[in-house]
Parts: structure tokens; sequence; C-alpha cells
């Protein structure tokens, strides 16, 4: 399936330490103008697309998104996803409107399960409490059928939840939800805070097993990793092709167009294929990866981590955890 990621504009209710769309892309303000939005659904349909997720900044608190979402719907799109923070879907009335016009999917993003800390990301004194209230209501309209394309998480993995991964999974697990994908995070930190931000991988490997380790003794979630490269994640999970398609976060993402908002001197909307722009802008592969027989199938390594850490991480090759092995049943499926 083909998807389109409509982009509608920058402005956000949140102050998140580690937003992902950088501090450069901040001064462009305002939002796509309505038959902008209209004209990128429509080229998205003609070029097969099938699936379109609405991001931004935060696209809740754009005042057109019932509109768009309802034309993306009379348009013939059968995926209609939103990519927010959850605040403001925390009133009932903005998420009834958004059902209402064909909303499909909603991810949330939440990248912490203890309150403190989730508002200290953010930047929002209760915004964690705004996000439950949210995913109460999401969950609610899950089970009654209303988001057939399915609700998740889609969750920063840092240094400060690195730690607890498996419990903030069992806590969100205990609210019904059960599909989380877990991002390693893009060091778009300020240099000063960013060591304190962004985990190695030799840390992140053998947590990372951990989680897995508990998800299939316990959990029984849905769990994507996204954003490693392949060599750091744990040779028990890329050795065993159930756990791969499992896990792997780039086996299953579809293959996405963007169209982001731009005011008109800036050039308008600009338009690229994502998977393109991560693996030749956004990441790099070092010189160890030359020799790795998985460099054909690996996007690399995010390059401010790369101008953080430098490359010495990756003259082994695939990390191999030692503290644990992990045994899956024959046969047994995928967890869920």
């Amino acid at each position: 399936m083909k998807n389109l990621e409509l982009n509608l504009g920058k402005p956000c209710n949140n102050r998140c330490v580690f937003c992902a769309t950088g501090e450069q892309s901040r001064g462009v303000r305002g939002w796509m103008a309505p038959d902008e939005v209209d004209r990128a659904l429509d080229q998205g349909r003609r070029e097969g697309a099938e699936a379109v997720s609405f991001v931004g900044g935060e696209p809740t608190i754009n005042g057109d998104l019932p509109r768009s979402v309802r034309c993306a719907r009379d348009l013939g799109y059968t995926r209609i996803a939103l990519c927010t923070n959850g605040r403001r879907l925390a009133r009932a009335p903005l998420l009834e409107s958004l059902l209402d016009a064909g909303l499909t999917r909603v991810a949330v993003s939440i990248h912490s399960h203890r309150a403190a800390l989730e508002d200290r990301i953010t930047g929002r004194p209760g915004a964690f409490d705004e996000k439950l209230a949210a995913l109460a209501l999401l969950t609610a309209a899950r089970d009654q059928g209303r988001l057939p394309d399915g609700l998740s998480l889609n969750t920063v993995l840092h240094a400060q939840n690195l730690a607890t991964l498996p419990q903030l999974a069992a806590y969100f697990g205990r609210r019904g939800l059960t599909d989380i994908r877990f991002n390693f995070i893009r060091p778009e930190v300020p240099p000063d805070q960013a060591r304190r931000w962004v985990p190695t991988f030799a840390r992140t490997t053998p947590r990372v097993l951990d989680l897995v380790v508990r998800n299939e003794t316990t959990l029984g979630m849905r769990l994507t990793l996204a954003d490693f490269p392949l060599c750091r994640l744990p040779w028990e999970v890329l050795a065993n092709g159930h756990l791969a398609r499992s896990y792997l976060g780039e086996v299953r993402d579809l293959e996405t167009q963007v169209a982001m908002h731009r005011p008109a001197q800036q050039g308008g909307t600009k338009r690229f294929d994502w998977q393109h722009q991560r693996q030749t802008l956004l990441k790099q592969h070092v010189p160890p990866c030359d020799e790795c027989v998985l460099r054909p199938r690996c996007e690399g390594i995010w390059r401010g981590y790369v101008d953080l850490y430098g490359d010495k991480e990756f003259i082994d090759g695939p990390a191999i955890a030692r503290t644990h092995r992990l045994r899956v049943r024959p046969g047994s499926p995928p967890a869920q």
C-alpha cells in the first residue's frame, strides 16, 4: 500500500526537548491552505496512494483538520491516519468530528509512563494526564470498531526511558494499548543536552533484548523497533525470522511520499520520498559498514548519532547480547 504523509504545518502545543522536526523547521509558520491540502490529496490518489497520514507539528490544532479528513475519505483513501500528541483528543467533540469525517487510525506520541518525565519532555505540565484521558476515549472508539486500522503509541526510545521499557509497555498494555512503536531517538537535541537524552547503542541493545524477552514471555503485545542500524539490534532477533518479521519496523513500513507545508516565499509545498530522504540525508553508513553482510538491507545510522559518538561501536559487527538466550516455541504466532 502506498502512503501519502501530509505534513500540514509546524505549529504545535508542545515544546518537546527532542522534537524530530528540528530547530531549523520552527521558522516555518502557519498551515497548508485548504485548497493546497485538497490538491495534495488529489495528487496522492492519482499517484496510487490508498493511505494518508496527517502529521505536523500538531495537526489537531489545525481547525480545518476534520474537513481535510473528510476530503480524503471522499477521494477514496481507505486508510486515513492521524499522528498526534493526543492532548486535544481528550475533548470528545473533536474526536467525534474526526471519526465522523472518516478517520480510521490514530498514533499517539508518548515517551514515558511517568507523568513527571512526560510533562518535562513536552514542556507542558499536565500533558500526561491529558494524553491518558485521550487514550481512554480512543481505546473506547477502537473497541467499538470505529478505528478499523488501529490505535498505536509512537514512542521515542531515549536515555531517560531506556531502563524501563518493559514497564512502559506493561503500563500502557494494562490500559488497552497493545501496539507500540519504539523509534530510536533522532539526535535533534541541543548539544549541551545531547548525551543526556541520546543513549549509546552499547547501552541500548541489552535493554531492547530485555523488552523482547518480556514481550515474548508475558506481555504478548505488538511491539515495533525502528531507526536502529541493523547491527545494533540483538542478534537473537535478527537471526530468528519470526522475531525479525515481528519487531523490525522497516519490514512493514508503507512506501511513503511526503507533502510538507512551506510558505510560498520558500517555494511552496515540498514533496519528497520519505525512505529516500532518510537514507540519503538523515542517515549514513560508516566505513565498518562496508564489510557487513547486513549492509544492503540497512538504512544506516542517524547522522547526529555519528557526530555525537563516532563509529567505534560498529567495528565488531552485529551485537550479540550475552546476558539472555531467547527461545521461541516452534510455530508460535507473532505477538499481537
